[in-house]
């Protein structure tokens, strides 16, 4: 599960409003509703299961200023899915992370960086394949060129591991780009992409052609006769999302594009709608 544009937009809508950094503790409440054209990343059509899927979460984070220019942020989550379809899915996921933030130079318009780690157990309400632990590091640059346009560069790796069978493990190296453009006093349209590099998983109705590139296979029961096979692969990803503080929380639309080109010349492609809302208790 990536990190979702819902807790992009929340991120969005503090740090635009410089308070970001401002606060001491929070605690959000999320809830969220997304259809999925391609859960399964199938290649072949008889193999692409949609889904329509239900998040709800609560994180805590705190906040403390280190300098006048520097800070931490500590936060704690815990989220669960329900899928509509294909419930065998349904995941709770139990997380902490941690992010360094500095301004090098002070200014509105200076550069800062940020150092990020988390880890993250996921749990599936029938797919032991897929359960699991999650590790994630990032460093971010980022930068306002104006009052309205706000943008940002990091890298990151990630790694993950299975309790069970290993083709739900991997290793992957990420690069991403974001811009964010304030459409009016509160409102943000921002635009994200992401290039991956690493193990991707395909679900597909058994076969030589995936066995012959695949590094793990396993069954996967979670969508009927198929096999989980995961292959080396060069990923992309285009995020578009729209960020609107309320009177009570925070509205993110987003809608998001990935498409995967793995060894033996197989390919899937996946979008994602999403509408979220997040509130933070004051």
């Amino acid at each position: 599960m990536k990190p979702t544009m819902c807790r992009w937009g929340l991120w969005l809508a503090l740090a635009c409003c410089g308070q970001a950094w401002a606060g001491m503790p929070t605690l959000d409440l999320e809830l969220a509703t997304r259809y999925d054209d391609n859960l399964s990343r199938g290649e072949a059509q008889r193999d692409q299961l949609s889904d329509v899927a239900v998040d709800l979460g609560l994180s805590a984070g705190y906040t403390r200023m280190l300098t006048a220019n520097s800070g931490i942020r500590l936060n704690a989550h815990a989220r669960h899915s329900a899928q509509q379809r294909y419930d065998a899915l349904d995941l709770l996921n139990l997380g902490i992370d941690a992010r360094y933030r500095i301004q090098p130079v002070a200014g509105y318009t200076a550069p800062w960086i940020e150092l990020g780690a988390g880890y993250e157990h996921l749990s599936y309400r029938d797919s032991a394949v897929r359960d699991g632990d999650r590790r994630h590091a990032t460093l971010m640059l980022g930068k306002r060129f104006t009052d309205r346009l706000g943008g940002r560069i990091g890298l990151g790796r990630e790694w993950r591991d299975a309790d069970q069978e290993d083709v739900f493990e991997w290793q992957r190296t990420r690069q991403f780009a974001l811009l964010e453009y304030k459409t009016g006093l509160t409102s943000t349209l921002y635009l994200q992409f992401q290039h991956e590099d690493g193990d991707q998983v395909f679900t597909a109705t058994s076969g030589p052609g995936y066995r012959r590139y695949a590094k793990a296979v396993a069954d996967d029961p979670a969508f009927g006769a198929r096999r989980a096979y995961r292959l080396d692969a060069d990923a992309r990803s285009l995020d578009l999302g729209w960020n609107l503080p309320l009177t009570y929380g925070v509205l993110d639309l987003g809608l998001r594009y990935f498409e995967a080109d793995a060894s033996g010349g197989h390919t899937y492609e996946d979008s994602e709608l999403r509408l979220g809302w997040t509130y933070r208790f004051q």
